[in-house]
């Protein structure tokens, strides 16, 4: 039987990988680290030994296992779906064999029926790995969280587009502004904030340059979530959210005690702004705008972005021939 989700942009997981270890700041607040400490604590024997739980904050143990058993999932799986490879887990780990990926990769060649995206933190290792036939059922993916996840992972998503592989990033969770020239060779974009406890926040700002980008050069385009922080401010007409800001500072001291009330203060680059000397640091280096924002939780904040819900799918085959 198929695993299914309620991940907004596939239909079902491959958990053929589970187990992982921190590379990147994302994986600060992984949520499949926590999860795998909550599988086990329920008898799970799958996540055995995979994580440890503190609190809100799951951390992997640094053991990773390949699960014979549902290699051939998608085989079993005859109605045609979007597969994510793997959710609980990192399929090009580098504990993860040369041979265990290729069987991987022969599954999705015979499940042309599918449409497989395969995420990584680690796509230096395909770059360096699919040298051979492409699939056309199969979307290369990696995360890019910020400025610098972004630079390093570019070269290798360019060679593997080069190649003729479909790609796409995932942008989630959003840490950081991104500059997105260069990455015109996608066929899908994804962005989202983080969600949990323990949620870091990300700018509408940072969205809305995805976003266009996106749609500036033809990429699909899909807005996940804004995760646990949002807004809790609403337009009286159209009932939809909308972010507050503080054009400037005078709009800070005028309205800052009624309108903030729990929440955070954000200037342009993301930075929290917690007191009267970072609102006015923020208005010397010309960080104005301030963007406030409330963690409502993810159900709370949804996922319209500026009144909009973005759903964009790539077809497969997309690559070239």
């Amino acid at each position: 039987m198929a695993e299914n989700t309620t991940i907004e942009w596939c239909d079902h997981t491959w958990t053929l990988v589970v187990g992982c270890n921190p590379v990147s700041p994302a994986c600060a607040k992984c949520y499949a680290a926590l999860m795998a400490a909550r599988l086990e604590a329920m008898g799970h024997d799958k996540y055995r030994g995979l994580a440890t739980r503190a609190g809100n904050i799951g951390k992997w143990t640094g053991e990773v296992r390949f699960d014979e058993s549902v290699l051939d999932l998608p085989l079993r799986t005859r109605k045609p779906g979007r597969w994510f490879l793997t959710s609980m887990g990192d399929i090009a780990h580098e504990k993860v064999t040369d041979t265990q990926i290729a069987a991987a990769f022969g599954v999705m060649a015979q499940a042309e029926r599918h449409t497989f995206m395969v995420l990584t933190k680690r796509i230096e290792r395909f770059a360096s790995l699919l040298t051979g036939p492409i699939l056309r059922n199969v979307f290369i993916g990696c995360t890019a969280e910020n400025q610098a996840q972004a630079d390093a992972h570019r070269p290798h998503m360019e060679t593997l587009a080069a190649r003729g592989w479909n790609t796409f990033v995932s942008y989630e969770s959003a840490l950081g502004p991104v500059n997105w020239a260069g990455w015109e060779f996608l066929q899908q974009l994804i962005s989202g904030g983080e969600s949990g406890n323990e949620a870091r926040p990300s700018h509408p700002d940072w969205h809305r340059a995805a976003r266009d980008f996106a749609l500036k050069h033809k990429i699909a385009y899909l807005f996940k979530q804004w995760g646990a922080w949002g807004t809790a401010a609403f337009n009286a007409s159209t009932g939809l959210p909308v972010f507050r800001q503080f054009p400037n500072y005078q709009s800070w001291v005028n309205k800052g005690s009624t309108w903030v009330r729990g929440g955070i203060c954000l200037d342009t680059d993301g930075r929290e702004l917690e007191n009267g000397g970072d609102m006015a640091r923020a208005r010397d280096e010309g960080k104005f705008p301030v963007t406030i924002m409330h963690k409502v939780g993810k159900k709370a904040a949804g996922r319209l972005l500026d009144g909009v819900e973005h759903n964009g799918f790539p077809h497969a085959g997309a690559c070239s021939p």
